[in-house]
């Protein structure tokens, strides 16, 4: 019985996988700077079922609604046969004179650009599945205090010379309510920073694959008045709390750039 009991175990450990997939590097995978001189945020890439074989890219409106002229910059990463990364800025076009290539959410701070062509970089975006609506999110049972993983390029920052996003990570702050049409934000317990906005927000998912909860879209802070004989100023304190939409706007700012 022993003997059998060893042949068994040797026979799943060759062929169940050694592990679940990386969740977190599915989503930097997905996740890249989007800049002008104007502003900065974080943006990731999206990708709906077939047939539909466009890539889109989100990110918060305010961001792309500051960025003047015409094109806005994608910092894209592309993989060398050593292991290394090599920084491949790629102009994309957000506006077509004063008009708008990007659709955004009629009543929240999410805006989708729709990309037709080809990127120069290959890249893997994040299925449109991943988005958590919400019976999603009810079923992935997050509650206050559960933990979240985030994205970002805060302060315009960037992990290292290829571009990487810097990872964080929080908790909800804030049970993330239902509906969302009641409840469109929830808070997550950390510090916010410009360049945040956009960044996705997200869990493990039962399958070992990313689940964006939502994206950082602002940040939480207290003002003091500080005066004196001299001097009359405002000083802002950071509460260490960021903004978060929940991804179910993000799923209807989809459906409208993908209509348009």
């Amino acid at each position: 019985m022993k003997r059998i009991l060893i042949v068994l175990l040797v026979f799943f450990s060759v062929v169940l996988p050694v592990r679940a997939a990386d969740f977190a590097s599915e989503m930097v995978e997905a996740t890249f700077k989007f800049f002008h001189d104007d502003s900065t945020s974080t943006c990731f890439l999206v990708k709906r079922a077939a047939p539909d074989k466009a890539l889109y890219l989100v990110t918060t409106a305010h961001t792309v609604e500051r960025t003047k002229g015409e094109t806005a910059i994608l910092v894209l990463r592309e993989a060398q046969e050593d292991g290394s990364y090599l920084r491949r800025d790629h102009t994309l076009k957000i506006r077509e004179g004063e008009k708008p290539l990007w659709v955004r959410h009629k009543d929240q701070d999410v805006a989708v650009l729709k990309i037709e062509g080809a990127l120069p970089v290959s890249v893997t975006p994040l299925a449109e599945g991943a988005l958590l609506d919400e019976a999603a999110l009810k079923a992935a049972g997050v509650h206050i205090c559960s933990p979240l993983f985030l994205l970002t390029y805060p302060q315009r920052f960037e992990a290292n010379g290829a571009g990487f996003p810097v990872a964080r990570q929080g908790i909800f702050a804030s049970p993330p309510l239902l509906p969302v049409k009641t409840h469109p934000t929830f808070l997550g317990d950390f510090t916010t920073f410009a360049g945040d906005s956009g960044g996705p927000v997200f869990i493990p998912g039962a399958d070992g694959h990313p689940r964006v909860a939502g994206i950082v879209i602002a940040q939480h802070h207290h003002e003091d008045k500080v005066k004196s004989e001299f001097e009359e100023r405002m000083v802002r304190h950071p509460l260490g709390m960021g903004i978060i939409l929940h991804a179910s706007y993000v799923r209807e700012a989809l459906a409208l750039a993908a209509e348009k």
